[in-house]
């Protein structure tokens, strides 16, 4: 199954560009990794061989591999894999960004922030890639359960912050431990709007336009894909060492599970945005076969366009 436009001279260069990216990336991560004197702000989550991990995975994707049917699965499993992570390679990219404001006054690191944007740039040239409309639809209708379960995956923190701004305890040492007052609750804003941006991916019927939601979701799948497995990277090595979260007064399940939702929800966001992206376009209309298909006899008869449906 081969992708619209995949003869174009653009879509045969994406993989070269995706290629370039992920080796750059890898070289700006060894080079960040020769400076001693980077700020301890750009320590990393993330394991010291993942650069080469998701460099090779990439490289064997978009490469390695040709089109022919029996490859196309290998293909795909490895380039999707390649995608996530470039993304997880990508994370601590809006921190850095942050640094780069009044915000955070904190010292930034230049070597680290460059290799990170490389990683996000690759993982985009992927995801073009991975996202390439089929030029012939699928059999089956994407699913729109996966809108439902990224609504469910974003609810755990914004309710237990909930429950502790009312002076609840649960999965605390002591009340207050969290924060005390409403204050706190502001932080579970963005997760209140992940909800509803989830159940806007339901349905196509929405007023809002369709661009919008589609770089809604997409910007909001990509932010907590950097997110999400790095802190959960963080949290199974802290205790797998025999640390603590670094939570004090706080659960240590507490951690567990908004790492991990926040994770899921990246996964499931993801395919409720793509789900949505493929249910809201607009049905293609094939071009006129070529003159090459009149040698059956029907020479000079005028082929109209056959119309596909949206898969």
């Amino acid at each position: 199954m081969r992708s619209r436009g995949s003869h174009s001279p653009a879509s045969a260069a994406e993989p070269w560009i995706a290629l370039v990216l992920c080796v750059a990336a890898l070289a700006a991560r060894a080079l960040a990794h020769v400076f001693r004197n980077r700020p301890a702000s750009g320590g990393t989550f993330a394991p010291e061989l993942l650069p080469l991990a998701f460099a090779g995975l990439a490289a064997l994707a978009i490469v390695a591999l040709s089109d022919r049917p029996r490859w196309l699965r290998v293909r795909r499993v490895l380039l999707w894999s390649g995608l996530l992570l470039t993304l997880w390679a990508a994370r601590g990219l809006p921190l850095d960004l942050l640094r780069l404001t009044p915000l955070i006054p904190l010292p930034v690191d230049w070597p680290g922030l460059a290799s990170r944007a490389l990683a996000l740039a690759a993982a985009i040239a992927l995801a073009r890639r991975a996202l390439a409309r089929p030029a012939v639809p699928a059999s089956t209708r994407p699913a729109t359960w996966y809108g439902y379960a990224a609504f469910v995956l974003a609810l755990p923190y914004p309710a237990l912050r909930t429950v502790w701004a009312f002076g609840g305890t649960l999965g605390l040492g002591w009340p207050g431990a969290a924060g005390r007052g409403f204050l706190p609750l502001l932080a579970a804003i963005p997760w209140l709007l992940a909800a509803a941006l989830s159940l806007l991916l339901v349905s196509t019927r929405s007023k809002l336009p369709r661009r919008l939601l589609l770089a809604a979701g997409w910007f909001a799948t990509a932010v907590v894909a950097m997110i999400g497995p790095a802190a959960c990277w963080m949290l199974v090595t802290s205790l797998a060492a025999g640390g603590d979260p670094g939570l004090r007064g706080i659960a240590a399940w507490v951690p567990g599970l908004f790492y991990g939702s926040w994770l899921l929800w990246a996964i499931a966001a993801g395919a409720a945005t793509r789900s949505y992206q493929l249910r809201s376009a607009a049905p293609r209309i094939s071009a006129p076969t070529d003159r090459a298909s009149a040698s059956d006899g029907s020479a000079g008869a005028a082929v109209a366009p056959t119309r596909a449906t949206s898969p």
